[in-house]
């Protein structure tokens, strides 16, 4: 049964228990705009929103979760909207990595398995009605480089950080994170043309859901993130991050995007540097961004990805957009 006091998934879209797919997904639509934190809403409600909408989109988790509430509802069977699997969802404008709430029926195991298999390409496609994006170039995983300095921006130290984390973030994904992930896309080196000009070191597309991924190395010395700001010996750092995850959200509405910061410590430690959190502090609540050192990035970043519903489909219009941005 539903928490006393609690709004049910289907009050926080407004819609009825017996809505169907189109009423679900326009009034996630609307119910975005008003939760959107740069409108006016908060991450908190643009986070419930986001996880009310991948729940109902999907008639399998909308069955489980009508269950685990105790709510009857007219059956919706046929009644798909399309294709019934477009459940994306709003920015959790970051969720400091951890993934959304799943049905209490569904396990990481079930979520492993699903991120295991082989990857489904929509929308669909024949002869008379090509693919968006050339099977040969959709089916690789990886596509884009880490973006190059020019040569004076190789004299600064800030540079050379962000690019050296790059490539190793870039090396560390493709490695640890496409190797067993067959639906996942990296796109590395991402300039989006919108009217800031948006980048991104690296996107990560599975399902419905982009990992927005920025990272550099840093000198020895302990991190503290406390989910709004990061220092480095007490002195703060900027994130462009938050920004950036906005942005995305905004060219992307129908996925479910985060971000994640990868700080680099010495090569052959991927747990350094140690980043400190104050007491009490929450990991899995909603926040902008995730900072994370290597040893932790992967883990993190895949449990956000295959935690979605169906992770392992490829969407291939939205891998076009983000084609165009990387200039592939």
């Amino acid at each position: 049964m539903a928490e006393a006091g609690r709004k049910s998934y289907y009050d926080i879209l407004g819609v009825p228990p017996e809505a169907g797919a189109k009423d679900i997904k326009d009034a996630y639509r609307r119910a975005a705009r008003a939760a959107h934190p740069d409108l006016g809403g908060s991450a908190a409600r643009f986070h419930d929103v986001a996880v009310a909408y991948e729940t109902l989109s999907d008639p399998r988790r909308r069955e489980r979760y009508d269950a685990d509430i105790g709510r009857g509802r007219a059956s919706t069977t046929g009644d798909t909207g399309g294709t019934g699997r477009t459940p994306g969802a709003a920015a959790t404008a970051g969720r400091n990595g951890a993934p959304a709430p799943r049905s209490s029926t569904r396990t990481s195991v079930e979520d492993e398995e699903a991120a295991r298999s082989a990857p489904i390409y929509l929308p669909p496609f024949s002869p008379s009605s090509p693919p968006a994006v050339p099977l040969i170039l959709a089916g690789r995983q990886l596509h884009g480089a880490p973006r190059q300095p020019g040569m004076f921006g190789r004299l600064s130290s800030g540079v050379r950080a962000r690019t050296d984390g790059e490539l190793r973030t870039a090396a560390l994904l493709e490695r640890a994170l496409l190797s067993t992930y067959p639906a996942a896309r990296l796109v590395n080196g991402v300039r989006f043309d919108d009217r800031d000009g948006t980048t991104a070191g690296h996107v990560l597309l599975a399902g419905y859901r982009i990992a927005v991924i920025d990272s550099f190395t840093a000198s020895p010395g302990n991190f503290s993130w406390d989910g709004q700001s990061l220092r480095h010996q007490g002195r703060p750092v900027e994130l462009p991050v938050p920004r950036t995850v906005r942005a995305v959200q905004e060219l992307f509405p129908e996925c479910n995007v985060a971000g994640w910061v990868v700080i680099h410590g010495a090569p052959d430690n991927p747990f350094a540097p140690v980043i400190d959190v104050p007491p009490g502090f929450d990991r899995a609540s909603t926040s902008l961004v995730q900072v994370v050192n290597a040893g932790t990035a992967v883990r993190t970043i895949r449990s956000f990805l295959s935690s979605g519903p169906t992770p392992n489909v490829v969407q291939l219009p939205v891998l076009e957009r983000l084609l165009a941005a990387a200039g592939s």
